[in-house]
């Protein structure tokens, strides 16, 4: 049996997963990200949790799979820019993490691999073209057109969430304003409150709270649609810590998608929550070792 680490990195949390080839999550540890964000000794911190994730396996794993949430550029084999990560520029992934491991290491677009986690096992195993959409910290897309991930020329493609909606609207990490994620991420969630909160408090019926999910339901589905004229893809997957709360805004998600598309687009557009209950990223950075 071949076995794989699986690293999903996040704007806010860092998991480690030791995964075998049929897809069964042996161990998983999780940890907050911190503000030790710098390259160099964030991977030294890495490396210790691939081993302590991997214990007696680690001679036996058959390679390291990274899922990072910027740009990935796989042919120079450099990550050029994660937006909550402001000191990385231009970094050598592989040759930071091969002086110590002794096997292949490869790495992608957090949502990328949560893409090809979903083909491999979860709700999109049968769908030649979906798009991964990952609500956290920021919104991450993985574009899977005709059984492979579109990477585009540099490896930008799938920056969805730095798509601009409103053009006048709030500020955006990334320096523009009016930016999707804005609008349908944490950054939309009011200070002083988590998106956890204010989905207990929607299903206890509290009026504000159904309100927020309402108006980010809204704000999701105006992107969905820009992304379904665009690419013409018609299935969609949820995931992320925020599509834990999915229930709350997917009604005002497909209202807004119903009112923007193309009548025959508009019956076409299926949008689903992960099967892999936040598992997506590791089981793809498995499977970009394994399969």
């Amino acid at each position: 049996m071949p076995y794989a680490i699986g690293i999903d990195v996040g704007g806010t949390h860092l998991r480690v997963a030791l995964i075998d080839g049929g897809g069964k999550i042996l161990n998983r540890r999780a940890e907050v990200v911190g503000e030790a964000r710098d390259p160099a000794p964030f991977f030294a911190r890495l490396a210790g949790s691939i081993r302590e994730t991997a214990g007696e396996y680690l001679p036996k794993i058959s390679g390291v799979g990274l899922g990072l949430p910027g740009i990935c550029n796989g042919r120079e084999k450099v990550i050029h820019q994660l937006p909550h990560f402001p000191a990385w520029r231009d970094v050598s992934v592989v040759d930071l993490l091969q002086k110590e491991f002794d096997c292949p290491i490869v790495f992608d677009n957090d949502a990328n691999m949560a893409a090809v986690g979903e083909h491999w096992k979860g709700i999109a195993a049968h769908w030649p073209s979906f798009i991964m959409l990952t609500l956290g910290t920021g919104i991450g897309g993985g574009v899977f057109l005709n059984g492979k991930i579109w990477q585009g020329e540099e490896g930008f493609a799938g920056e969805v969430g730095h798509m601009v909606i409103d053009r006048n609207g709030p500020a955006c990490i990334c320096g523009q304003k009016g930016c999707w994620e804005v609008y349908a991420a944490s950054q939309s969630v009011p200070k002083g409150t988590t998106a956890e909160k204010l989905s207990q408090e929607a299903s206890a019926g509290d009026a504000q709270a159904r309100l927020f999910w309402k108006n980010f339901g809204a704000a999701l589905g105006v992107g969905i649609l820009n992304l379904a004229h665009i690419t013409g893809v018609e299935h969609f997957v949820i995931g992320g810590g925020i599509g834990k709360a999915f229930d709350h805004f997917i009604a005002s998600a497909k209202n807004s998608i119903q009112k923007g598309a193309y009548p025959r687009l508009s019956e076409k557009i299926v949008v689903f929550p992960t099967a892999l209950d936040g598992n997506a990223a590791l089981l793809g950075c498995a499977a970009s070792v394994l399969c």
